[in-house]
Order: structure tokens, then sequence, then C-alpha cells
């Protein structure tokens, strides 16, 4: 089956096409998600809605939250949302295999904006969401936080693209994008984009796009299709991970560092690197210091094809 590209409105068409089709019988979910047949579909809307109604598309629920406690485990349930500005966080995603996309109701945003309610993530994940989805936002987070971020357990198989961390449209400062604190084991993160504060006058994170620096081994797992715009640290940090794929990101370094693209500390191996694009200010060999940084040791880890400015580079 092909499943069409184009964002999140392609996605979200061709959904209710197919759903219209068949007859409303169960299908293939839509791209990146993971499995069988759809579940329930349920509604959120955090200015219209109200948790004691029915969760429907003309009777939405006000948040994330309840709607996650109506989900169940496996089911393939869906969650749409089409505002949650101010809903409490952080908002702990509990059960596995449930989609949550955002669909903006502002015509002048593409993606559902979240805010942090105070120093905290947006989401927090674990191995209580093994094969969930979360695509379609522009998410913030607090200032010691990332927007999603894992603190224990081992989510497996999550799937987090088509969104933007970091917007000043937020109003929040997250020190990360997306951080793996605990573990994580065959995590896809795709066409996602990445603002920091370094040159960037609408970015807001303070640190890394992408940064997994778990106590245990990072299994298996793709980076992949995304952009990175002034993290002021490292837009792709893996300080521990084993068999990631790194493909084919496009990273604008907030500085002429080296490894502020993409660092692979001591236990990071098995990784293959490949088909990366760094670059620095106006000129394409403007950079003197090697953005790509493997601190492994030799052999550990492969790279290919990778480019600082118009030149390809292997690691420092």
């Amino acid at each position: 089956m092909v499943i069409p590209t184009g964002g999140m409105g392609a996605t979200f068409r061709w959904v209710r096409d197919l759903w219209l089709a068949m007859g409303g019988g169960g299908f293939p979910g839509p791209a990146g998600s993971i499995g069988g047949v759809l579940g329930n579909v349920y509604y959120v809307d955090g200015l219209a809605g109200n948790n004691a109604n029915l969760g429907t598309k003309n009777n939405p629920w006000q948040t994330v939250a309840y709607a996650l406690t109506q989900c169940t485990n496996d089911n393939d349930d869906y969650i749409i949302v089409k505002d949650c500005w101010n809903e409490a966080t952080p908002i702990d995603i509990n059960v596995t295999r449930v989609h949550i996309l955002g669909v903006s109701s502002n015509p002048a945003r593409r993606y559902c904006t979240m805010t942090a309610t105070g120093d905290t993530a947006i989401f927090t994940i674990s191995a209580a969401c093994n094969y969930a989805e979360i695509a379609g936002f522009e998410l913030g987070g607090g200032a010691t936080h990332a927007a999603i971020e894992n603190v224990g357990g081992t989510p497996m198989g999550m799937i987090i693209h088509d969104c933007i961390f970091g917007s000043t449209f937020s109003m929040d400062t997250p020190q990360d994008g997306i951080r793996i604190g605990a573990n994580a084991t065959a995590m896809r993160i795709f066409n996602c984009r990445f603002y920091g504060t370094g040159g960037m006058a609408e970015g807001t994170i303070t640190r890394d796009g992408i940064r997994f620096a778990g106590a245990g081994n990072t299994l298996g797992g793709e980076l992949e299709g995304n952009y990175f715009l002034g993290c002021p640290g490292v837009a792709i940090n893996l300080q521990r991970a084993d068999g990631m794929i790194v493909k084919d990101n496009v990273i604008a370094c907030d500085a002429d560092t080296q490894g502020s693209a993409i660092t692979l500390a001591a236990n990071a191996t098995g990784c293959l690197v490949v088909e990366n694009k760094a670059l620095f200010g106006e000129q394409t060999a403007g950079m003197a210091n090697n953005p790509y940084l493997d601190q492994a040791a030799a052999q550990s880890n492969h790279w290919t094809n990778n480019y600082k400015g118009n030149t390809l580079v292997d690691p420092a």
C-alpha cells in the first residue's frame, strides 16, 4: 500500500478516504504508525472541549491526559488533538500502541502548539508507551527539561515524526528537543525540526536537539531526515547508543565547534552515520573545525558520505 507524502494534511486525507472506501472497517495506520488496524478515534480540543463530553469530533474532550485514560493498550487507538495550549504538563504517555496526532486550530500554524506549564517536559515516555506515535506538534518544554523525555524504563519501537521543537511560538526555553535520559530501543525520529537559540530569532532550545544520554544501552533506532538550526550544544548527541542509524540530517551549527553537528561518545558503538550535511555561516567551506566527532574506540562505528559544507569529511 502506498502512503502519501506531503505532511500531516495529506496523511489525514489519506486516512479519511481509505476509511470511507472500506466502509469504516479496519486498515493499516497512516505514515509512521506501527500496526495492525485502527482502534478507537478520540478528539481533544483544549479550547472548546470538556472531559465530560463523548470524545467525538463534534463533542471533544479537553485534555490529552484524559484521552489517554480512555485508550487501551495495544489497541492502536488514535487521539486527534486540535488544541491543547494550556494543558498541565508533563503528560505521561502510559498506553502502548497509542497514536497522538496534532492538527492545528490556527490557520497560521502548521502544527498543534503545546507549551509547558512549569519546568517540566511536555511528554514523558517509558516502557508504558511501547510502539506509541507522536506527530504533528510544535513543542516547547521547561528550562531544565526536554519537550519529550524518557527518565526511566525502556520505551520500545516509538515513532516521533513531523514535529517542531523549540519554536518561539511555544514561548518556552526547553533545554533539549528530545532527551533519552534512561534508555530506548528501536526508536525512530524523522522529519522533525529543532530550533536552537544560537543565531536563530525563532529558536528556543538551549542545548541539544536530540540527546541520548542513558545509562543503559540504547539499542537500534533511526534518526533520519531531521533539520537542526542553531542548537547551542550538539544537534545529535549520542552519549550512549548501539546500532543507531543516523542518516540524511541537515544541521546548521550554532558555532564553528568540533562535534557540534553529531557527536558519538565513547559508549556509542555499532552506529551507521551516513549522508548527513553540516554547515555554519554563509560560506560553504567556512568551517575550520570538524562538526563530526567520534570518541569511541577505532572501528566501533561506521561513517560515510557526510559533508562539512560542500566537502566530504571523516569524523574527528
